[in-house]
């Protein structure tokens, strides 16, 4: 044998020779300093990782937080927010133990560290699982762990969403492991992790890997009628179902809650309290452009985030793969003859049209319109993280697949000229998107020529169709979007290319018998760390973090904030009024003045629809635009911060001197708390609301309400004898001292969620009814009483009990049946 043959067959044998446990340490040490290398920002600057939803999410949880730590008290009712919602889809109750419990321990030690790990682990056991090959499942792990969208959405504040793709590959293995293994541990397994995935608290990640098992699931099945391993499936798919209902029984403390919740909220109902999804045009929003996939092969091929040239809203940054992951993923579909590859395949291809939202309304309107929950969620470009996943595991498939010895000469000659043709096709196609780039896209976002147009023809104080603005604004637009843009096309294109080229030369080297697959393996490795690394440390670096260790130092207390505050202290404290910011241009979105005040805005994707639909057709005034005084005056708003020193209704009290900021007050504001001596019933939601917002509505007279009551209207003037007094103001219980000199509504400014609230008058309980389509109210009787209400969901009990009991059962039957299997090895 040559001496060079030689040499490359010791080569070849140095990763062979290893130990199985040393290979396992070395992958494992690897995927760790991927971890460390790539977080040290978060780790070892000083600074703190704290995305801007965490600071909205530290404002709007204010009031719970200290409720808490001042009572000990569960609150479950958030008072600083929309006038009053469910606070457990905010801060949600602390959990009954389980074992996600150790990263969120590390958690405050090493975030996000403390559950990436989990990432990178959780993918490698699951290639590793379908494979057996160590290094392609290091592959696909780190893969998925650096996908762009990752560090994009941990700068941005979505931890619960990025804690549920970090268990992601988990509840995967645990599904493959029971289909492959249908025992009692099996389904024991998969039950644990799907608990654990239901427990990170994103709800659309959790259906995004369940639609991938259903699709695998699927396959699975139609593969054993035909190979004759019916029964086999069938105790796997029975072991799955008996393991999906104990994760829900172990999850219940948290999604009985959040079930209850969900008709009375935006995400289950429509306008006018329709049960339904989302609305198509909100839940369609930031879908996918369709030539913007191609930022799955080229980074800023649209502009990155600050020069997003796309057709969605401003966005974090591109789903970035890379090259070298599509072209790996690519031989897998097109030459691994596998069912699983099947499976991940056509769950790619799927998701990815999912992703196009509005702009492949074909199929995702029949989704939207029969697909169970998928009218729920929004933000369709958030199917390319699944899809990142899925292609992940399909490139350590494909890796598996290319070092894979064949049977005969044929086949290893085969899968060479397929390594040539995939390599070849990918560096041709990026080629062509890069010299034929200003023939492919104009790298102009949609109406923005003549935004910037109108912007300076103000600034010339010349008409918009004037040829000097024309030209002025041209030069503008080509020097400081148009060609930034090209050039980042173009940089990334290039670098694209160049991993390629890489990639497809060490993969030819390999098949030339020129390098053992080993360090073929750990090449690719290496190289799709360095791309995707790269790529990701422009979303995540120091500049991302925060000098400060907590949130709430991030919540600036304003000039105006320390005035209100001397009025509520005045007024008796929490309870008195609400306040309405206008600071922003988002208004009700701004969550900084909750963190201060009982606020009419605040931050959460699930709204009562109740109080949207107060926003969208009661709150302003659509002659005007500006707020609607009888919607201030029920709401219990005596404040409104705003920049403009005048708004109709209101008289300014305070201007601050350094925030620039007018304290506004409204004259007429109603207490918390009232009785009206009239009422009237109107049914129609738009009838309700537009009579709400005209003058001829007093609220400080009469009420809507929406059924009939038996109660005899007695206006109230000088000669009546009415008394409410504010005795109690919490969270979970409100009570007042009241006295009326005949049977009266007594209307409370506090949001309907007939969902848990209860209303005693004297210690009696007495229904509560809904008036002026948003409020409580309660008919009181003559004479004096104690009015109390009370928030006490019994599905917030129940809950608890349900999952301590389930996973007292899980988890103590997994001890017992790990202990059997120890002492049945040690008697054999």
């Amino acid at each position: 044998m040559p001496a060079m043959a030689k040499k490359q067959q010791v080569r070849a044998s140095l990763w062979d020779a290893q130990a199985d446990l040393t290979q396992h340490v070395i992958c494992i040490t690897v995927l760790l300093a991927v971890a460390l290398v790539f977080y040290a920002p978060a780790l070892f600057s000083g600074k703190t990782l704290i995305g801007g939803d965490i600071v909205q999410w530290r404002s709007t949880a204010e009031s719970m937080l200290q409720h808490r730590a001042d009572t000990g008290e569960e609150p479950l009712w958030a008072t600083n927010v929309f006038g009053g919602m469910p606070g457990y889809v905010i801060s949600p109750p602390d959990k009954v133990p389980q074992i996600d419990i150790v990263p969120t321990r590390l958690r405050l030690l090493m975030w996000p560290v403390s559950h990436f790990i989990f990432l990178l682990l959780g993918a490698y056991l699951l290639v590793l699982f379908l494979t057996r090959d160590k290094l392609a499942s290091t592959l696909a792990a780190v893969a998925y762990g650096l996908t762009t969208y990752l560090p994009i959405i941990l700068t941005a504040g979505h931890n619960s969403k990025f804690i549920a793709l970090c268990f992601a590959p988990w509840l995967l293995l645990a599904f493959a492991n029971t289909l492959r293994r249908p025992a009692v541990l099996s389904g024991l397994l998969f039950a644990a992790a799907l608990a654990v995935h239901l427990r990170a608290g994103h709800v659309q990640i959790t259906y995004y890997i369940t639609f991938l098992i259903g699709i695998w699931w699927v396959f699975e099945g139609v593969g054993a009628i035909r190979e004759g391993r019916a029964k086999h499936f069938g105790m796997a798919t029975l072991l799955l179902v008996l393991g999906a209902v104990a994760a829900l029984g172990m999850a219940a403390q948290s999604y009985l809650l959040t079930t209850e919740y969900r008709p009375f909220s935006i995400r289950g109902s429509s306008s006018g309290g329709a049960v339904g999804g989302l609305d198509w045009a909100y839940a369609m929003g930031w879908s996918q452009g369709i030539g913007e996939l191609i930022t799955l092969l080229i980074a800023d091929s649209y502009g990155g985030a600050a020069m997003y040239w796309g057709p969605k809203p401003p966005t974090g940054g591109p789903h970035y793969v890379g090259g070298i992951v599509l072209l790996l993923a690519a031989v897998a579909v097109w030459r691994f003859r596998l069912r699983v590859v099947r499976v991940f395949g056509l769950a790619a291809g799927l998701m990815t049209l999912f992703s196009l939202g509005r702009h492949f309304e074909a199929l995702n309107r029949l989704m939207y319109e029969y697909f169970p929950l998928f009218d729920a969620f929004r933000v369709p470009e958030t199917w390319l993280i699944a899809v990142a996943l899925k292609l992940a595991v399909l490139a350590g498939l494909g890796l598996a697949y290319i070092v894979r010895t064949e049977e005969s000469a044929d086949m290893e000659k085969d899968k060479t000229r397929a390594i040539l043709k995939a390599s070849g096709t990918a560096v041709f196609v990026v080629l062509v998107l890069l010299l034929g780039r200003n023939a492919l896209f104009s790298f102009e976002r949609p109406n923005e020529f003549e935004e910037i147009r109108s912007m300076v023809a103000a600034q010339m104080e010349r008409p918009v169709d004037d040829a000097q603005v024309g030209r002025t604004t041209d030069q503008l637009y080509q020097e400081r979007l148009v060609t930034p843009r090209a050039d980042a096309f173009t940089k990334d294109a290039v670098r694209t290319l160049l991993f390629l080229l890489l990639a497809g030369g060490t993969l030819i080297l390999y098949r030339r018998k020129k390098l053992p697959a080993w360090s073929v393996q750990a090449v690719l490795v290496l190289l799709i760390a360095i791309d995707l690394g790269g790529v990701g440390r422009r979303y995540f670096n120091e500049d991302h973090l925060s000098p400060t260790r907590r949130a709430e130092a991030r919540i600036p207390m304003l000039d105006v904030d320390r005035f209100i505050l001397e009025q509520q202290a005045n007024a008796g404290g929490a309870g008195s009024f609400r306040v309405l910011s206008l600071e922003r241009m988002d208004q009700t979105r701004n969550a900084r003045p909750s963190f201060y005040h009982e606020s009419l805005g605040g931050y959460s994707g699930a709204k009562l629809r109740r109080y949207q639909d107060f926003l969208e057709n009661m709150l302003w005034d659509p002659e005007t635009g500006h707020p609607n005084e009888n919607a201030l005056d029920i709401l219990n708003t005596r404040f409104v911060i705003a920049q403009n020193p005048i708004i109709p209704g209101t008289n300014p009290v305070f201007q601050g001197d350094q925030s620039g900021l007018n304290v506004l007050e409204n004259p007429n504001v109603l207490p918390r708390a009232y009785f009206v001596g009239e009422t009237d019933v109107i049914e129609s939601a738009e009838d309700t609301w537009t009579y709400l917002r005209s003058p001829a509505f007093d609220p400080q007279r009469e009420a809507i309400l929406g059924e009939e009551l038996d109660l005899v209207d007695a206006p109230i003037d000088s000669t009546s004898s009415v008394s409410v007094g504010l005795v109690e103001y919490g969270p979970r219980k409100i009570a007042w001292s009241v006295e009326t000199d005949r049977p009266r509504l007594f209307v409370i400014s506090e949001v309907y969620y007939p969902a848990g609230w209860t209303a005693l008058i004297d210690g009696s309980e007495v229904p509560i009814h809904r008036a002026n389509y948003l409020l409580r109210s309660v008919v009181v009787p003559e004479g004096a009483h104690e009015v109390t209400l009370h928030f006490d969901p019994r599905s917030y009990r129940a809950g608890r009990v349900v999952s301590s009991a389930s996973t007292a059962l899980v988890y103590g039957a997994i001890l017992f049946l790990f202990v059997l299997a120890i002492l049945r090895r040690r008697r054999s």
